[in-house]
């Protein structure tokens, strides 16, 4: 019943987005983000040489502010169902934009039909992977035929996957089964606040501003990834009290949930914990972070790049293994050192030693092409 739902849903969407095909092609470009942290800095590129009108059409989980980017002609829909207007004018502007950028698996894109001039790019919004998706994840052979026929057509409309290593793109290769003619080796957009340092600073006190208690402290970040069977509420497995009573009182300890979470866990109260799960720029919170402790999330690809340590709380990992699957356990994918325990992880931080040599290899395989000018890299290539 629910894939004969997403179906008839499709098709409506599909129906709406050929009526207004049959409207002239305008040179504008659509972003429709679930993230949007790379659809900041395409747009931002963009908006400093080109006056082509921008629309960014948002769904409920994408925290980034577009109204604060360079385009001077720009447009902020809400990508909802509920919001019957905007909707329709989402349509609207995907069935007449001459550019369509993505950075998420859109199902509705399964049944459209885009003209042979608008070739989508999808900007992901990971610069790498630790766990499985698309085909590779162990549940998609479960799903029903239909389903699978749905993800594939998904994939299909991928024209462009502009990608920051070789690595990723076997990655995507493999997970979306779409051939190698269709990667950009421009590095990933996102990715190029971290080689402005300007930027890295202005991020890092724009996050002080935001939470003074943290300013004059050491910042642990805890960020895990979703899992599958909650992402209603997460339950989190890291001790908070253990975790402060264990480390110096210099550190405060903020936590971010994965946006695909729908509601922030409640955390205990204590003065040097801080629940930054609405703050909108993770670059930024990242810029602010002395540790980063996460799991299986793809937040690693990037704080690599300011070489900082990172500790992995993998106190799962069998199970999430085998419900959704990683890549591997190498130095490749975790990039410092690995604690299955609340105990393991105060003694990892109480410990100052951060192997560089690790986070440099860690670096070459999955920044290989992202320099700190991939938004300008891949506007020249989409473009021009």
């Amino acid at each position: 019943m629910r894939d004969i739902a997403i179906s008839v849903y499709s098709r409506l969407f599909s129906f709406v987005f050929s009526m207004f095909k049959l409207l002239p092609l305008r040179r504008k470009t659509v972003f429709l983000s679930s993230f949007g942290n790379n659809a900041w800095y395409v747009a931002n590129e963009l908006g400093s040489t080109d006056n082509q009108p921008v629309i960014f059409l948002n769904d409920s989980r994408c925290r980034i502010d577009f109204s604060n980017t360079t385009p001077a002609r720009k447009k902020v829909y809400t990508f909802e169902t509920a919001n019957i207007r905007d909707m329709i004018m989402s349509i609207y502007h995907l069935a007449t934009a001459r550019y369509v950028f993505i950075d998420n698996y859109v199902g509705v894109f399964a049944g459209l039909r885009f003209r042979k001039e608008v070739e989508p790019v999808q900007l992901w919004h990971a610069a790498g992977a630790i766990k499985r998706f698309g085909w590779t994840d162990p549940e998609t052979s479960k799903r029903s035929r239909r389903s699978q026929e749905r993800f594939q057509a998904v994939y299909d409309r991928f024209y462009w996957l502009p990608v920051g290593s070789e690595k990723m793109k076997s990655i995507f290769m493999e997970s979306f089964k779409i051939d190698a003619a269709h990667f950009l080796p421009t590095g990933v957009p996102m990715t190029d606040f971290y080689f402005d340092t300007a930027a890295v600073a202005g991020g890092a006190e724009n996050v002080l501003h935001q939470y003074p208690a943290a300013r004059g402290k050491k910042i642990i970040l805890y960020a895990p990834t979703f899992r599958k069977d909650q992402l209603n509420r997460q339950n989190i497995s890291l001790n908070f009290e253990e975790l402060l009573n264990g480390i110096s009182e210099d550190f405060i300890i903020m936590v971010r949930l994965h946006p695909a979470v729908r509601e922030n866990s409640e955390l205990p109260e204590h003065p040097r914990l801080i629940d930054a799960g609405t703050y909108p720029n993770v670059n930024e919170l990242l810029a602010a972070t002395d540790i980063l402790v996460t799991d299986y999330s793809s937040l690693p690809f990037e704080y690599g790049l300011l070489r900082r340590k990172m500790i992995f709380f993998l106190h799962d990992l069998e199970e999430y293994s085998k419900k959704t699957g990683i890549w591997a356990e190498s130095a490749d994918f975790f990039p410092g050192p690995v604690a299955a325990t609340t105990q393991e992880i105060i003694g990892h931080i109480n410990d100052p030693a951060i192997d560089y040599n690790q986070i440099d290899d860690f670096n070459a395989v999955w920044n290989e092409y992202s320099d700190g000018c991939s938004s300008r890299k891949l506007i020249n290539r989409i473009y021009k």
